[in-house]
């Protein structure tokens, strides 16, 4: 047996695939967008409770639009992973590969 042979054959076996609930991208968009928005709303009660109001110049506004922008991206980045899982299930030839069509 030679050096190769004998490495090939200690080699661990490979790890077991991952659940699906582990690398579907839907949940992850959503609970994301949900997170920016529950931010949001804290935020928002922050500042109606203290009085600071909506300014970007103080800190309270700034999480407060931080938040409504982060949502946003979100809502901009289901929109596109949509299309993309739409045309996957078309079969188009421009889909994008690795995107479960569902």
């Amino acid at each position: 047996m030679t050096a190769h042979e004998s490495e090939r054959a200690s080699d661990p076996p490979p790890p077991p695939p991952l659940p699906a609930r582990f690398y579907e991208s839907p949940p992850v968009i959503l609970g994301g967008m949900l997170l920016w928005a529950l931010g949001a709303g804290v935020a928002a009660v922050f500042a109606m409770v203290t009085g600071s109001g909506f300014d970007p110049a103080n800190g309270t506004g700034a999480w407060f639009w931080t938040c409504v922008a982060g949502a946003g991206v979100g809502l901009f980045g289901a929109a596109v992973f949509s299309a993309q899982r739409a045309a996957a299930r078309r079969g188009d030839r421009s889909a994008q590969r690795g995107v479960e069509p569902r």
